[in-house]
């Protein structure tokens, strides 16, 4: 059982962030402070203890700062994201086993387990979103009958966005999925490809909120879940493997 602790009071903290992040779109940074100090103890406790060893700790940091470096840099995760990471990689470098009958591989460091789960369970979200613009599609709305698009990019926004009322941005609960371009003197929406998770949003929304004559039935807008919410459910399904070499073996031997 005191084996578990670490990943016990990991799982918690994580799960009390997610619902902060979740309400607030922010988490403080007291959080972490509080997190860090407790996981760093505990951690040196289990060295000291002989229960962990020192070099897992190490490799399962090297991997962080490889993975918060990409990540980061490339706008894909934010500062809360990073943090979170490095909690789970500080306090939670492994777990006592997994049960990874059909493998039957050493387990990788717990932070590359909860980052390839997060992956996979994250793509969830895209479905989701296609299955309610299609439940619209059938009801007759076209979505795409205010702006000109090419094929792949009306696919594009059916997976990732939503018609949504320009007052609901300012929450932070949606990204913005286009923009606003002047072409021939005129203002055209046009899709956004990427946003970055650390990217300002009040000059796009005013921008947006400039020519708003030009949204009647709504901005396209990415209904957003914060990525701590599905590193808080990866970890908690852990101990069972990791889902993306679980997927290569189902795949085999299909």
């Amino acid at each position: 059982m005191l084996m578990w602790l670490p990943f016990v009071f990991t799982l918690s903290v994580l799960t009390y962030a997610c619902v902060y992040d979740l309400k607030e779109r922010q988490v403080s940074n007291r959080v972490w402070l509080f997190a860090y100090s407790i996981g760093f103890i505990i951690t040196i406790t289990e060295i000291m203890l002989g229960l962990l060893d020192g070099a897992v700790v190490l490799v399962s940091f090297l991997v962080w700062v490889f993975l918060g470096v990409v990540l980061f840099w490339s706008g894909f995760y934010g500062g809360a994201d990073i943090k979170a990471l490095l909690f789970i990689t500080l306090t939670t470098p492994t777990i006592p086993y997994t049960l990874n009958p059909i493998l039957n591989l050493p387990p990788l460091p717990l932070i590359l387990t909860v980052f390839c789960n997060s992956i996979l369970l994250s793509l969830i979200w895209p479905l989701t979103i296609f299955v309610l613009n299609l439940k619209d599609t059938l009801k007759g709305n076209n979505m795409f009958e205010e702006i000109q698009l090419s094929l792949p990019q009306k696919v594009r926004l059916f997976f990732t966005a939503r018609q949504t009322p320009l007052e609901k941005l300012n929450s932070l609960r949606y990204f913005p999925a286009e923009q606003i371009e002047i072409q021939n003197g005129q203002p055209t929406r046009k899709p956004l490809r990427v946003v970055k998770a650390e990217t300002d949003l009040t000059t796009y929304n005013n921008d947006l909120k400039t020519h708003k004559h030009l949204y009647k039935k709504g901005v396209f807008a990415s209904p957003t879940i914060p990525t701590i919410v599905f590193f808080t459910i990866a970890l908690a399904i852990a101990p069972l493997g990791n889902l993306f070499f679980w997927a290569i073996t189902l795949l085999g031997i299909i």
